[in-house]
């Protein structure tokens, strides 16, 4: 079991320092979060002078900042798992890894895993620096960044099931693309990536709040803003409730699937 796990816990590695070797490729590509972070700067300076400077709805305009560039981080941290398997798939080299002595899923987790990690601390980096240069810092809990890792790393993991899920559906259809922009930007829309859930008018908070979308976007983000110890115990255990649920969707559909390709000479 631990030598399974050690093997794992390499290939994320391994893929730590392959990201790290194009370090100058990951802030270029950085460069937009910098351009929207600077653009909500100034839209939510209009927004919070409009309204008297006052918070809006509990966020001052520095955490609603500074939340964006949390959700912002979560987002760009997520690999397109998506693409990945069906390429895979389509390609034939799903065949090739079937072989290999590893999970094809834990494979492929630990790998996007790696990536994500470098992802996110760009992230951090560049939209935090671009967010203190315009508004300040804000009252970051330093205490709870163990926390935060835990739930970033089960966050990731809730995400790679759902994206993966849509993946898989490669061995069905030719082209999963269409079902990803439509889930994925659902999960944008209803999870909470430019604007808390709680700023949803009532009708949208309530659908939101139904979702499961608010605990891979949301919920952490508004954690590394406005970290309180009650709520991170809520939220990690609704997460690891949806990380089983689409865990097992996504281990479904993979065994049905290989099962397909097995019926069918492939």
């Amino acid at each position: 079991m631990i030598k399974a796990l050690l093997k794992y816990i390499e290939v994320a590695r391994i893929n730590v320092r392959s990201s790290f070797a194009y370090l100058g490729e990951q802030l270029l590509a950085g460069i937009h979060l910098v351009i929207i972070i600077f653009v909500f700067v100034q839209l939510w300076k209009v927004t919070y002078g409009a309204a008297g400077g006052g918070p809006n709805n509990g966020y001052s305009l520095s955490e609603m900042v500074w939340y964006l560039v949390g959700t912002e981080a979560i987002v760009m941290s997520l690999p397109r798992i998506h693409a990945t398997l069906q390429d895979e798939v389509k390609g034939g080299d799903l065949a090739i890894r079937l072989n290999k002595p590893y999970n094809y899923l834990l494979f492929h987790y630990s790998s996007t895993l790696g990536e994500g990690l470098v992802r996110l601390l760009r992230s951090i980096l560049l939209g935090g620096l671009t967010a203190y240069l315009c508004l300040g810092g804000f009252a970051f809990a330093w205490r709870a960044i163990p926390l935060l890792l835990v739930i970033f790393l089960v966050t990731q993991a809730v995400n790679f099931c759902y994206n993966a899920s849509i993946g898989l559906l490669s061995f069905w259809v030719e082209d999963v693309s269409g079902f990803f922009l439509i889930f994925d930007k659902a999960k944008w829309l209803l999870g909470g990536l430019l604007l808390p859930i709680e700023v949803y008018p009532p009708a949208a908070r309530k659908v939101a709040e139904a979702l499961p979308f608010r605990y891979m976007i949301s919920g952490p983000a508004r954690l590394f803003v406005k970290f309180n110890l009650a709520e991170a115990g809520a939220l990690l255990g609704q997460q690891l409730i949806w990380l089983v649920l689409f865990g097992a969707v996504c281990a479904g559909l993979y065994r049905l699937g290989v099962r397909r390709v097995d019926v069918n000479g492939g």
